[in-house]
């Protein structure tokens, strides 16, 4: 097991990889996919071992949509591309199911948790030092856009743009602060608290405007709370006659106005060395082109009409893109008009029926786990459980404004989820520190 655990880290470290460690094999094939066929063989050599197959919450709604995938596959306009789209899939799930084997009773949930954070860890750190490279004339590595051309990067990692990397980064950022918000032991100490910071300013960093805009709405989730505890605070004790208001002391007050004109004139020579209109390009803001917002809105009304000629019946996945590009007159070039968004495109694909079951496994695997966490909140995993639903929940926010349903770290997020999950119901007792008997039980199961 020890071994196959290591492999499936760098699967989880190279899950986000688009344009290094990446082949072309009848499609794109990422090398966490090629990694994952000794991982999925491992798993298949341990159910045949123990002659027992541990089962997700959802499994069996994840494999009925997959089957109404296999039904629509006949409405589908180009069979070849759907048929490719259908077997990634396959192989997908496959792959899912075989994580959730591995680890779901395996004494190695601990370092999977861990093996899981610090894969994002490295590749927010890969991005900050994408982005000093070129500033100390150190080169520069895998950079696909630019600020000032060779001086200023923009962060997207391994990723083909700034915007996917983004997208895979939101959910390891949202996980580490829910971790640290709930004081998990997993992330205790200094040494997670730089790691968070580093995850997030590499994310703000990316200058991703998707990054800038669920950043937000983190911090408001977080942030709203605590203003209404205090703004109720000050109510109750103004009513009461009790209010004291204190006046600040100098020293405060003139360092504010410092830091306020010290950020005032750190950005007005920014904007002198840089076209500040460059963190607005394609959104149509400040008399900048619009290229970006228009065709997310032209995918999407592609999307909506699809599915509206097949609101029952779906299309298949790969036969919504197949459709959209005979509209445009286009044949065989699926892969250049994917439905948009993410869960539009699943709807598109799935009709109405087949949508059912992808939402009954979404809902198993993020509000289904809800009591248990709250029943088992003492339970270091039940911290674990509830920081990946809110990753989750992210990850499919964030993918309403770009990627695809087949995107490898996807999946492999939902595996995790499932695996824990499955381990906090199935070994009580858990203290997370490895070496308790629960721990020996579970060792014995895998």
């Amino acid at each position: 097991m020890r071994w196959v655990h290591w492999v499936f880290t760098v699967c989880l470290l190279t899950a986000s990889f688009d344009i290094f460690l990446v082949f072309t094999l009848g499609g794109t094939v990422r090398i966490a996919q090629l990694l994952m066929i000794p991982v999925c063989v491992a798993a298949l050599a341990k159910v045949a071992q123990h002659g027992r197959v541990d089962w997700p919450r959802g499994g069996v709604w994840l494999l009925v949509w997959c089957g109404f995938q296999v039904l629509f596959l006949p409405v589908s306009i180009d069979l070849s591309f759907s048929m490719r789209y259908l077997l990634f899939l396959f192989i997908t799930v496959l792959c899912f199911f075989a994580v959730v084997q591995l680890y779901g009773t395996s004494r190695f949930i601990k370092p999977l948790m861990m093996s899981y954070l610090v894969s994002y860890v490295a590749i927010a750190f890969f991005g900050i030092f994408q982005l000093v490279t070129p500033v100390l004339h150190l080169g520069s590595y895998f950079v696909m856009q630019w600020i000032v051309h060779d001086r200023f990067a923009r962060i997207n990692g391994f990723s083909y743009e700034p915007s996917y990397y983004a997208t895979y980064l939101m959910t390891g950022w949202i996980m580490l602060v829910d971790l640290r918000y709930s004081k998990a032991q997993l992330t205790a100490g200094r040494r997670w608290r730089w790691f968070t910071l580093l995850v997030g300013l590499s994310l703000f960093l990316s200058t991703s405007k998707s990054a800038w805009i669920f950043m937000m709405v983190e911090g408001v989730t977080r942030g709203f709370p605590i203003l209404k505890q205090w703004v109720g605070q000050i109510g109750r004790r103004f009513f009461s006659g009790r209010l004291v208001v204190q006046i600040p002391r100098a020293r405060v007050v003139l360092l504010l106005v410092v830091w306020a004109v010290g950020l005032g004139l750190g950005l007005r020579s920014l904007g002198q060395a840089i076209n500040l209109n460059i963190f607005l390009a394609g959104t149509g803001l400040n008399h900048t082109a619009a290229h970006s917002v228009n065709e997310r809105r032209d995918r999407f009304l592609d999307t909506v009409v699809v599915f509206e000629e097949h609101p029952f019946i779906g299309r298949s996945l790969g036969g919504v893109s197949s459709r959209i590009s005979e509209r445009h007159g286009v044949t065989n070039d699926g892969k250049t008009y994917l439905g948009f968004p993410v869960m539009m495109d699943v709807l598109a694909a799935s009709g109405l029926i087949g949508i059912v079951p992808f939402l009954l496994f979404l809902g198993t695997n993020t509000i289904g786990f809800l009591g248990l966490i709250r029943e088992r909140w003492s339970d270091e995993r039940a911290k674990w459980l509830r920081a990946l639903i809110r990753g989750t929940v992210f990850l499919w926010l964030i993918l309403s404004i770009d990627q695809n349903v087949l995107r490898i770290y996807v999946w492999f997020h939902m595996s995790v989820v499932a695996a824990v999950g499955l381990h906090l119901s199935s070994i009580r007792g858990f203290s997370g520190k490895g070496n308790s008997a629960e721990m020996q039980t579970a060792a014995q199961r895998s």
